[in-house]
């Protein structure tokens, strides 16, 4: 039964792991992490304003990595998404580990190895979140790592001043997943006080240390940009926390059974005490605008562990009922898996149960991709994208942040008349769009004096099923007479000619 879950586990990370050696955009952070080391890498400051039209607002480590390993690859994008599927294997192995380590056995330990990777591929592929080019799942290593190091070297003073280090190198990589320290910490508690005051102090002298080093090479801004507050939904929590957790209803139930049953022994109860941390503070997070569902991967991580070591205490049942409970854990995420995505809009092109015809709608994905990065290219001067990896790819400068700067605009920390007068001044040379203008989403990422300017300066030149490029209205105008826009895909002889005047 092992050997048919891992099966089902590398079956279900075939598609997110071909993916990723696409070149498509799969999650709007990825042109944000490319320009972010391109900076890096450029030796130009990552926080150089505590408000800019292009705010960063994660630590610097993994962009310094991605602009080393660019050395070698030349390729920020390639690289990030390798480093993120390394990480998730490690993840993986790392949650084996820690098993084996509280287990005592190697059986548990290899299902919630694969149970991890097969949940990773299955659940937090809604929206895509294998395989992307993003930090949090490099973090993850650093936060297991650090984890298995405090429970393998049993809550000793070496294993816990490790632990901090670790810690502090993970919160330089992502900050957001505390569950890691906090569980620790707790644990410590009712271990030890004095071992948890040196976890505390060791761990303050290191972050302490850490922010200094991100001050002097990162700018003056980063404790200013790392605490930028944003809008915050109760509603939204309690909405994304339902879809997230909702289809893993099984296993999370077990879980919950495991961490209670072990909630009083010494040697498992970090486990559980992950558990709960992750939840809360997971649910808490993903309120916050800007936050999906990797607020909740600690989460995931605790529930592979505490199933692991659940069904490392059912041994000596009957045989067959060891059997059954591995096979009905995996055979429940054939729910996220199947039945989901097609009842869910966030998801509608979910197509990882059948690898040929998703990795062909991918193929396809990239050509439209790299048509509207060579349109983008033949403009002059620099483009506003809402995908700026396509913008990246297009050769053009990094000078709007659409989700940052639209934030910053809703705090009153910036004016968008300042980018709404450059669009009337035609200083921009294309806008790239994902989605009509008129459509009420595109004021999460262009505030409305933004998209007013593009909607009266700007002519849609370029149209497929991914979105829109705009061209100024009296440049389009002397360049093709008016001739009908482009619309990939839906080719007619009007068209053809356009797409033959404009590669002229």
């Amino acid at each position: 039964m092992l050997a048919i879950c891992a099966a089902f586990a590398l079956l279900a990370a075939s598609v997110p792991f071909a993916r990723a050696f696409y070149r498509v955009e799969i999650n709007y952070n990825e042109g944000w992490n490319v320009y972010n080391a391109a900076t890096e890498a450029a030796h130009r400051q990552l926080y150089p304003a505590a408000a800019g039209w292009t705010n960063n607002n994660y630590p610097m480590l993994s962009f310094v990595a991605v602009a080393q390993l660019h050395r070698w690859t030349h390729d920020y994008l390639f690289t990030a998404r390798l480093l993120s599927l390394l990480a998730l294997c490690l993840s993986c192995l790392l949650v084996t580990a820690i098993v084996r380590q509280l287990a005592g056995t190697w059986r548990p330990a290899l299902f919630a190895g694969f149970f991890c990777l097969a949940l990773f591929s299955i659940a937090a592929d809604y929206p895509t979140f294998v395989g992307i080019d993003d930090p949090q799942m490099l973090s993850s290593v650093f936060y297991l790592t650090g984890l298995w190091i405090y429970l393998r070297l049993n809550r000793g003073c070496l294993g816990t001043a490790l632990a901090a280090l670790i810690f502090v190198l993970a919160f330089s990589i992502k900050h957001n997943p505390i569950e890691f320290p906090l569980a620790v910490l707790v644990d410590l508690l009712l271990f030890s006080r004095r071992r948890a005051l040196l976890f505390c102090a060791v761990g303050t002298f290191l972050e302490t240390s850490a922010i200094a080093l991100q001050l002097h090479f990162g700018g003056p801004y980063f404790i200013a940009d790392m605490l930028a507050s944003r809008a915050y939904s109760l509603a939204k929590a309690a909405h994304l926390t339902g879809i997230v957790l909702g289809p893993l209803l099984l296993p999370l139930i077990a879980s919950f059974y495991a961490a209670w049953r072990f909630r009083n022994d010494p040697q498992l109860r970090t486990a559980a005490i992950l558990l709960f941390l992750s939840l809360l503070t997971g649910s808490y997070f993903i309120g916050g605008d800007g936050v999906s569902i990797n607020a909740l991967f600690g989460v995931y991580f605790a529930m592979s562990i505490l199933l692991g070591l659940l069904l490392g205490r059912v041994a000596g049942l009957p045989r067959r009922w060891e059997a059954c409970a591995p096979a009905a854990l995996c055979a429940w995420l054939l729910i996220p898996w199947l039945v989901v995505p097609p009842l869910d809009d966030r998801a509608a092109a979910q197509l990882n149960w059948n690898p040929p015809l998703a990795l062909a709608q991918t193929a396809a994905a990239q050509t439209r991709f790299d048509e509207e990065v060579a349109f983008l290219r033949r403009q002059p001067g620099p483009a506003l994208c809402e995908s700026l990896l396509r913008c990246y790819f297009a050769g053009k400068p990094y000078l709007y942040d659409p989700f940052n700067a639209t934030r910053m605009v809703g705090l009153g920390r910036l004016d968008p008349e300042t980018v709404a007068a450059a669009l009337r001044r035609h200083q921009f040379g294309a806008i790239q769009i994902d989605g009509p203008i008129g459509d009420e989403r595109r004021t999460e990422m262009f505030a409305p004096p933004i998209l007013a300017a593009i909607r009266e300066n700007y002519q849609l030149v370029f149209e497929n099923q991914d979105g829109a490029i705009y061209l100024p209205k009296t440049a389009w105008a002397t360049r093709t007479n008016a001739q009908p826009r482009q619309r990939l895909g839906k080719t007619t002889p009007d068209d053809r000619e356009t797409e033959i005047s404009l590669a002229n």
